[in-house]
Formats: structure tokens, C-alpha cells, sequence
């Protein structure tokens, strides 16, 4: 009889092992056929968004920088940029044929304004004139065309922004006041221009963002400070986001993100000195 249980024994549990195989196949097949069925999340793939911004050429490297680093991380917001001097920077976000702008001079007109970049402006002399610096008073004199020489003898050639040009009105504003440029001053339209003609003439001076700045010109200390995006130099200023009413949508969260931890990493590799 312990031969016949064990025998019984011996049958009975692969039965009972192929049951529960069966159930198990069973079990298995029913759950991926309701998951098959189940319905599944829904990959949204936000609209297109295009967003136009004025650019002060003051501004425009910081403003590059961070709509090249902002499309990178929504591919589907593309920011084109339209690079102008300050006066018709403002005047195409005043039409209405810009989304925002990027200014350094904003006090001609009622806007939202909020700063985003600092940088300076140096004062730019071509590499032979014989002096360190200037204080604020000599360079209005300079300007002014009321010292037509340098301490050598060398006939200083006064280089200037157009008027419109932001770095323009921050001279006057902060230099000139009501005193007039030299009518002997050369007039360039553009930062490449003044550094390339400050470059080639001898006594030549002028002046560019300090993040423009190459090394075929020398910049002069101004107060006995080196041109720095501080309170304390006498040419610093702020690139500012303009709007003709605070910013919504996807205007705004791009100027939110600009100013954000992010923007700002963007911001201050954009303005270190080539």
C-alpha cells in the first residue's frame, strides 16, 4: 500500500502542475490583452510659435545667445531677430511689427521694461595714442572737439555712433549733455565699423560695448575705473526687454526664462570679451 501512495502521489502532481501552467497562461494572455486595449496617453506636440524681437546692436550678442539656447530646448518656439539701432528698434515695436524688443535706451517712450543684461561701454583708442585714461571731463572736451591733440602731438579724429544708436544716446546722456559732438567726428553705423576704423587711424577714438571689444584697438580707463557692467563706471548700462504692455504667452515665458537661472548662465558667457 506505500508503494501504491506513492505512485498516486507521482501522477497527481504534474496534473496538478499543469493546471496551474494553463492558469497562469491564461492569467498572463487576459492581462496583456486589457492592456492592449486600455487607451493610451495622448503625445502632445505643442503649435509652432514664432516670436519677433527688435535688437539694440548693443544687445545683440546676449540676445543671440539666448534665443540660439532657448530653441534648443523648445524646438517648436523660434525667435527671429531683427538686429537695428535703438531708434528703429523702438519704432518697429511701436508699430506693432515686433513682439518685443531688446533696448538699452527706452526713455523716449511709455513701456514694460525689464532689464536682462549688463555690460559697459569702453572708450576705444587706437593702439598708438599715448594716453591711460581719461576722466569724464577730458573726454567731454575730446568729444566736443575742444582738444584737438594728444599729449605727443598726434591729431585726435573723434569716431562716432549715429544719432538713433543707443551707445550714441548714452554718450550724450552721460558725457556730452548739452554740449554737441564734433562736427569733425566720423560717423559709422555699426560697432564692427568704429572698431575697424579706431584700428586703422592714428589718434582715433571711440566707443563700443566692452563685449565687443578685439584686440586691434586699447581701451582707456575712464575716472581711473576700467570699463566694468557696474554701478561705479561712469558708461555701464542695462540691455532691457521692452513690450508695448506686460508681456503674455510665449512672450513671456521666454523673457521669464532669460532672466531665470538658465538665461543668465547664457547671458554671461555672451558678454565676455572676444
Amino acid at each position: 500500500m506505500f508503494h501504491s501512495w506513492i505512485f498516486v502521489t507521482f501522477v497527481d502532481v504534474p496534473h496538478s502542475c499543469k493546471f496551474v501552467s494553463h492558469s497562469w497562461k491564461f492569467v498572463l494572455f487576459v492581462f496583456l490583452f486589457v492592456a492592449a486595449c486600455a487607451p493610451q496617453p495622448l503625445t502632445v506636440t505643442p503649435a509652432p510659435v514664432t516670436l519677433r524681437v527688435a535688437v539694440s546692436d548693443a544687445c545683440e550678442r546676449p540676445v543671440g545667445a539666448l534665443a540660439l539656447a532657448y530653441h534648443r530646448q523648445k524646438p517648436w518656439v523660434a525667435i527671429e531677430t531683427d538686429v537695428l539701432n535703438d531708434h528703429f528698434a523702438l519704432e518697429r515695436l511701436q508699430a506693432g511689427a515686433a513682439d518685443g524688443a531688446a533696448l538699452i535706451w527706452t526713455d523716449e517712450a511709455p513701456l514694460w521694461t525689464h532689464p536682462f543684461a549688463s555690460d559697459a561701454l569702453a572708450v576705444v583708442v587706437h593702439p598708438a595714442v599715448p594716453v591711460e585714461g581719461l576722466t569724464l571731463a577730458e573726454l567731454r572736451e575730446v568729444l566736443r572737439g575742444r582738444v584737438g591733440e594728444w599729449p605727443d602731438g598726434t591729431p585726435i579724429q573723434v569716431v562716432s555712433r549715429e544719432e538713433g544708436a543707443g551707445t550714441h544716446s548714452l554718450v550724450k546722456a552721460a558725457v556730452l549733455g548739452q554740449w554737441d559732438l564734433t562736427l569733425t567726428a566720423r560717423v559709422v553705423p555699426d560697432d564692427a565699423s568704429m572698431l575697424d576704423l579706431v584700428a586703422q587711424t592714428p589718434g582715433a577714438i571711440g566707443y563700443v560695448p566692452l563685449s565687443r571689444v578685439n584686440g586691434g584697438v586699447r581701451v582707456l580707463a575712464l575716472e581711473g575705473r576700467s570699463p566694468a557692467p557696474t554701478a561705479d563706471y561712469p558708461l555701464s548700462y542695462a540691455c532691457r526687454w521692452a513690450a508695448r504692455a506686460e508681456p503674455t504667452g510665449a512672450l513671456r515665458e521666454w523673457m521669464q526664462w532669460t532672466v531665470g537661472p538658465q538665461g543668465q548662465a547664457v547671458v554671461d558667457q555672451s558678454l565676455r570679451p572676444q
